[in-house]
Order: C-alpha cells, then structure tokens, then sequence
C-alpha cells in the first residue's frame, strides 16, 4: 500500500480543530470507495484550492437503522474506508453516529449544525441525487436556495458512468455475491480488498503442506463461497495467494471462514498479524472431497490456475 497520511477521525459533535474549519465537505456513506465515490472526492480535491478536505459520513449505515431487516453488509470497514479516504487527499472523516432520534434532523438544522457550526464549510461537494435531513427534504433544488444564505457554495458533480454503468454499492454487493471478483474490481476502480487480523484455525492446511491463515472477518461481506486467486499484503510485502471461503465441507466444518494460503512463502507465525486480501480472479466453487489426497490433488491444481490468472494482471 502507498505511503499517505490517514485522515483525522472525529465523531460529531466533537470540536474540530481550527486548521481543518473552512473547507470543502463531501456528503455519504461512501461505502467501498467505488469509482462513483472516487469521482467525487476527485472533483472536491480540484476545488479545493489549499482548503481543507473534509468528508461527512454515517455510521452505522442509515438503511440499517431505518430498516433493519434489509440491512445491507459493508463492503469496507471504517479503517478500509480511512485508508483510501487517505490516498485520495482527504484530511478530516467526521462521523455522524446516525440514530432514528438523528433521522428527524431537518435539512435545515443539519446544514446549521453540522455544515456552519461543526465545520465553517465554505463549499459542498455533491451529485446530482443528493437528498439530507428528514425524509430527505434537502434536495439539489432546496441546497441551492438555502446554502448561499450561510456562505457556503455549492458544487454539483455530474453522473458518472463506467463502462456504460453507474457504480454503486448495491451492485457491487450483486456481483460479489455472484463471485463475479472481476466486475466488483472494475467497479470499485481496484480489487475488493478485505483488511483482518488472522487467527488460529484447525491448522489442518499445515498438516497436509498447505498452510493457510485464518483471516477473522467478522461481519463482513464477503465474495460468493469458493476458491480464488488473491494477492496478499502483509507489511511491505506483495504476495500471490489462493483463499477459500466457505465451511470446511470435506471437514464437516461449520461457521463461514476466509482462509489464505500465500504462495511459495514460508512465515512466523502470522497471528494477530493483518492482512489485505485482494480479490483477483474466482476459481473453482467450494466442494466437498472423498479423500485428504484427493484434496491435496486439487489444492496443487488451484495453485497453479492462480499463478496462471495472477501472471495474467500483473
């Protein structure tokens, strides 16, 4: 991963520093940092003009709390999110811990608190779908007439499409669940990446010579159960790996697992250690096996179809 500076991160309403007042604020989830995202932060760094960078986001996800039962799962942690937030320029991430209570803001008093009291914004970076406060009354027409009375610009950033296609995190989560990696990476403009800590695991992959790292996930969204060729970051390292996801079922396993094995390495111990798996090209769905050899067998024809395909996109 590149050298940058990960943003500031503060929860409203704390009180943010003086040298980061007065700056440029883009509005959203931004959930994966998909090329929609990127676009906007892109356009807010070229009006930026020495201000400061500044995103506002939700946390949890505002669908989570107004209907739980359709909650979509991240596709990026809030560390994920600070790390590219980072590459892209961004300086200060201010959450909005987002409750039914702070549902009934209006777009009025979340322009008053949190747009000129929290941060002074001189500009607002938005598209052309922008809807804030309570049933999302602020839209493009109502910022327009309301945000020159606080002083605050507005910029609209138009539609943008990739491939013929507008990227957003619910067709991103579509094709992961499809094991589509591809498509998700041409959407999210990079790999999807997963970032964990490994933790212990049954260590069978070590008894039969393929060592794996029990990545911990937790609730993460994850790609469609099956094999895949990743490549891992691990420190400074770059490395080529397989992953599983799925149970075990050659083991009766139970409870989903993301499992690496790094290709042509031999390491320490790798617990507590994080990694970046990054999603390349899907292999093989997940199977159940008659035999520890038979599986061996498989296990040394994946690792070369993922040579192979990471050869391919280096």
């Amino acid at each position: 991963m590149d050298r940058f500076t990960v943003p500031l991160l503060l929860r409203f309403p704390a009180k943010v520093p003086e040298h980061l007042r007065g700056g440029v604020v883009a509005l959203g989830n931004f959930d994966g940092v998909h090329l929609g995202h990127r676009h906007v932060l892109r356009s807010l760094a070229e009006v930026a003009n020495g201000l400061p960078r500044v995103v506002v986001s939700f946390y949890p996800h505002p669908v989570r709390v107004l209907r739980g039962d359709r909650e979509p799962r991240a596709l990026s942690s809030l560390r994920e999110k600070r790390e590219r937030f980072g590459e892209l320029g961004i300086q200060l991430l201010y959450g909005i811990h987002f409750t039914k209570q702070f549902s009934k803001v209006t777009a009025p008093e979340f322009i008053e608190r949190v747009l000129v009291e929290a941060l002074n914004a001189k500009v607002l970076v938005v598209g052309e779908d922008v809807a804030i406060g309570h049933n999302r009354e602020g839209n493009l027409a109502f910022l327009k007439g309301e945000l020159p009375k606080h002083g605050i610009a507005l910029h609209i950033v138009p539609k943008f499409l990739s491939n013929g296609e507008r990227p957003s995190s619910r067709r991103i989560r579509q094709v992961l669940g499809e094991g589509d990696v591809r498509s998700a990476a041409a959407l999210l403009g990079a790999p999807f990446t997963v970032s964990a800590r490994v933790g212990h695991g049954d260590k069978r992959g070590q008894k039969i010579g393929f060592p794996t790292a029990n990545v911990m996930c937790g609730g993460r969204l994850l790609p469609k159960r099956g094999v895949y060729a990743v490549r891992v970051q691990l420190g400074e390292g770059l490395f080529d790996g397989v992953a599983n996801i799925g149970v075990r079922p050659t083991f009766g396993g139970v409870g989903e697992r993301l499992e690496v094995h790094i290709l042509h390495h031999t390491f320490g111990s790798l617990y507590e250690k994080r990694l970046h798996v990054s999603f390349i090209d899907r292999l093989r769905d997940e199977r159940k096996f008659n035999s520890l050899d038979e599986l061996t067998d498989q296990i040394k024809l994946d690792i070369v179809d993922a040579e192979a395909r990471l050869r391919d996109v280096r």
